[in-house]
């Protein structure tokens, strides 16, 4: 499925509306949401890092770090990786959001993939370049399966990334069904001890899983 030009503007007006500080958010009758503790034992997650075994990145961003990553953005994190970089399924399921056709450097749209969990989770891996999405809507990939590309695509702040993060449902903001779906925090399994999440500013090696 094309990135519809309507959807990406509209999924980029929501993402700096949330970078806000609550007080704002308030004001002006915005729902506000917590920093979340993780509540799972890191070893146990059903996660892995999103890329491939063998390889590490730096992660830029990290829960409720502050900037794209507060309030509704507050869970979920930012690694730092040349556009082109292979991304992996961090866990099995089901693609539900699959866009493409954004060009790197575009502020105002973005390529990205949604993948539909057993338990209605959905994990979002956004930022692709153009021509980077691998999959399809309604094609099932297995945990450390290639899925895409990194790229430079939407509100990157100029820095080439791959954003994860988790959400409750499918209905993300600036898609066609949108809905509250804001982030849940998780951890990894297959990189050094995380059990409150990653931490910004440092690598992480993915390790066999």
């Amino acid at each position: 499925m094309g990135c519809r030009t309507e959807y990406c503007i509209a999924f980029l007006s929501i993402f700096l509306l949330s970078c806000k500080e609550d007080s704002d958010n308030k004001d002006q009758n915005v729902p506000v949401y917590s920093c979340m503790p993780v509540t799972n034992d890191w070893e146990s997650s059903q996660y892995i890092l999103p890329y491939r075994v063998g390889s590490e990145y730096f992660v830029n961003q990290a829960n409720c770090s502050g900037f794209g990553h507060s309030n509704f953005w507050s869970h979920g994190y930012d690694f730092t990786m040349n556009i082109g970089t292979s991304i992996t399924a961090s866990r099995s399921g089901t693609v539900g959001w699959a866009t493409d056709g954004c060009a790197d450097g575009n502020t105002a749209c973005t390529n990205l993939i949604t993948i539909i969990h057993d338990d209605g989770t959905v994990a979002l891996y956004s930022h692709l370049t153009n021509g980077g999405v691998l999959v399809s809507p309604g094609e099932v990939v297995e945990m450390g399966d290639i899925i895409g590309r990194s790229g430079n695509t939407g509100n990157t702040g100029g820095l080439p990334h791959l954003h994860f993060s988790v959400h409750p449902c499918n209905q993300l903001p600036g898609l066609s069904n949108a809905g509250d779906c804001p982030t849940i925090r998780v951890n990894f399994r297959n990189t050094d001890p995380n059990p409150d999440g990653l931490e910004p500013k440092r690598f992480y090696g993915a390790k066999d899983f």
